[in-house]
């Protein structure tokens, strides 16, 4: 590899042990090359403009920008009204632009104040984000376009706004509409993003390892409608979200639009979120939540925000709203909840399997931290769950100690199997973080689980693991990661209500 060094004059620097000459980093960009490291030293960066990068790198030389300790990028940007839930475009400024390319890492660096984002990605593929710390944004990357594809993320950090968790109401942030069906915009609608934005990307994205917090929506992707009639698996397919933080984010952590298949939510954490897992609306299959643990210690919002309840899962209203056409599993998570688990809505073709769901006692907590009446489950007329085939909904094997369950489950025929109620703490400390079970909760089952895979197989979870993510001190590694098979995917039935 050629290394080009890259300061904030370009001028001659003391480097590596020796004076060396530099570049600035927009000409290095502007003049790459496959086989090339652009490599930044210390210093404080500002661009007016976008950096684009003018051509590829190859599979066994690609262009590589790297930094070190000490490299900020200060876009010094404005936050950006016209940027809401929406595609910034390659109009809107981004630090780093990816156009038409392949075969690009960008690591080891920090930008802050890049509005609406600090990357962005469009009809690319083969591209790796790694140690990137990124402050503010209504995006920190953004993928458009469906040669957008084979993009990796992992070991990074977005902080988008610290105050939005207590300060911010969530109607803030999230445009309302009038009597007529007119947008309302709010205040602060430029939040309405994500640590990862896209629309109308093919998929194969992996977001690995990272720290997602003080933000609205942690993964969200969307389709436009016009593309809504395409086959399903076009766009969203094979999203791997594995080993992340997640910590106040006012919305969802996990929120695909519209269409998605293939997507493995596993051995997360997620600290103070409000709805974790959205499929509102979402056609497609094959999700599997997965040794994810989820705790609070707060709750979001200041004086008067009416959306501070949350949930585990945020489903569609049915009818002319879209429903899954395949299966999906939530399996072996820890949940410490001062949330309902569904508040409304329906699904179908869910399996929710040997979880554990721990509801604190609410008088253990300061006054209003949690409803003194929390429901395991929304109001009935509004929530739907249903074992009819060929998608039933089924709840096996769960672990639970809020003081309905199971009776809750009585007015949805043949939805529950082999219930485990608790009463009091079922983890040794949720509070504190321990979710160790309590010994007398440390039981396997009788019989393994089989669950279908995208590609026509089937995964194994041994009956040995206990209730939960953690068995014998160790978060359960869950199943291994299989691309969506699309001939196999296309050719089972779709239910046609």
């Amino acid at each position: 590899m050629d290394i080009v060094y890259v300061s904030v004059d370009g001028a001659d620097h003391w480097i590596d042990a020796r004076l060396r000459s530099t570049t600035t980093l927009d000409k290095a960009i502007a003049q790459s090359q496959p086989g090339q490291i652009i490599r930044m030293i210390a210093g404080e960066y500002s661009f007016e403009h976008p950096l684009r990068f003018p051509r590829d790198g190859t599979l066994e030389n690609p262009i590589i920008v790297r930094g070190e300790t000490g490299v900020v990028i200060d876009a010094a940007k404005q936050p950006d009204a016209t940027v809401s839930a929406s595609n910034p475009g390659r109009d809107g400024f981004a630090v780093f632009q990816l156009i038409d390319v392949a075969h690009v890492r960008i690591e080891q660096l920090s930008i802050t104040r890049a509005w609406p984002s600090a990357i962005y990605i469009e009809n690319s593929h083969n591209l790796a984000f790694k140690g990137l710390g990124i402050a503010e944004g209504t995006y920190a990357f953004y993928a458009n376009g469906l040669r957008s594809e084979r993009i990796s993320i992992v070991e990074c950090r977005w902080v988008q706004d610290q105050s939005m968790w207590r300060t911010i109401r969530w109607d803030e942030i999230h445009d309302g509409k009038d009597n007529d069906g007119n947008v309302i915009k709010v205040k602060y609608r430029y939040l309405n993003g994500a640590f990862f934005g896209a629309d109308d990307i093919a998929g194969d994205v992996e977001i690995a390892r990272n720290e997602i917090r003080d933000c609205y929506n942690g993964v969200r992707m969307d389709v436009s409608a016009d593309n809504l009639d395409a086959p399903v698996g076009t766009y969203n397919r094979d999203v791997r979200i594995f080993d992340n933080h997640f910590s106040y984010i006012r919305d969802n952590p996990v929120e695909p639009e519209a269409t998605a298949v293939g997507w493995w939510i596993g051995r997360n954490r997620f600290y103070n979120c409000h709805k974790l897992f959205s499929q509102d609306g979402v056609r497609g299959g094959f999700w599997y939540y997965f040794s994810n643990i989820c705790w609070f210690d707060s709750r979001p919002g200041p004086e008067g925000d009416e959306n501070n309840g949350g949930a585990v899962f945020k489903l569609g209203k049915g009818g002319v709203v879209a429903q899954p056409d395949y299966i999906s599993v939530c399996m072996h998570n820890s949940f410490f909840l001062r949330q309902k688990y569904i508040k409304k809505g329906t699904t179908r073709g869910l399996t929710n399997a040997r979880n554990v769901i721990e509801h604190v006692n609410p008088e253990t907590l300061p006054e209003d931290l949690m409803p003194l009446d929390q429901t395991f489950f929304g109001d009935e007329n509004g929530l739907d769950l249903s074992a009819t085939p060929p998608l039933p909904v089924k709840f096996t094997g769960d672990l639970a100690n809020h003081d309905t369950y199971p009776a809750v489950f009585d007015r949805y025929d043949d939805v529950l199997i082999d219930p485990r109620p608790a009463r009091g703490p079922v983890f040794v400390d949720g509070l504190a973080g321990n979710f160790d079970l309590r010994m007398e909760y440390q039981v396997g089952y009788q019989n393994d689980i089989i669950i279908q895979m995208p590609d026509g197989n089937v995964w194994v979870s041994p009956a040995c693991y206990w209730p939960g993510a953690v068995t014998n001190g160790r978060v359960i590694d869950g199943p291994d990661y299989v691309p969506v098979d699309l001939d196999y995917v296309r050719s089972l039935p779709v239910p046609t209500d």
